[in-house]
């Protein structure tokens, strides 16, 4: 794991950088693998900053916090980032343990995986010209209406198009 420290505006010791060093590699027993821990230590005036962000499997979690002192403001800001794993942690493994939807579905009454799919129909296509497809649809007032089209001898879709227009469907030649 690869930790940095950074200092803004004042000179970092070496009893926080150990401290710093000994809780992030703390953090690491949350996760398999963790990559990254960047601390960022700011002085504003009378306001002591620390941020610490931390790249771990597939996971960013950071926190920033304020105090009177670095090691408080450090200590926070670990504080909220081990609570933000733990929950990301149960969250995951919470998930684990589920059914898949159409399991929990057919176990409440509903409609088993293998019921679920396409249903076929039958449909009786009219010989006619596209043209006349096009005028019977314009009087049906459906979205599609299939025909066998009489001048290539194909079954063909004429459709509505969201623009207002029609389309045609015809098959390769």
């Amino acid at each position: 794991m690869q930790i940095r420290i950074t200092a803004r505006h004042f000179d970092l010791d070496q009893d926080l950088r150990d401290h710093v060093e000994s809780k992030v590699e703390h953090l690491a027993h949350y996760f398999n693998r963790v990559d990254e821990a960047h601390v960022v230590f700011e002085q504003e005036g009378h306001r002591k900053i620390a941020d610490l962000t931390v790249h771990a499997s597939r996971v960013v979690v950071s926190s920033e916090q304020e105090a009177d002192d670095f090691r408080s403001a450090f200590d926070r800001a670990v504080e909220k980032v081990e609570r933000q794993i733990r929950r990301h942690k149960e969250r995951v493994r919470s998930r684990k343990g589920r059914s898949a939807t159409a399991e929990v579905a057919e176990a409440a009454g509903g409609i088993a995986p293998e019921e679920v799919g396409v249903l076929p129909e039958e449909l009786a296509a009219s010989r006619m010209s596209p043209d006349e497809a096009y005028r019977q649809l314009a009087e049906l007032g459906a979205r599609f209406l299939v025909f066998w089209n009489t001048e290539t001898e194909k079954v063909n879709v004429v459709y509505r198009r969201d623009d207002g227009d029609y389309g045609l469907v015809a098959p390769r030649e």
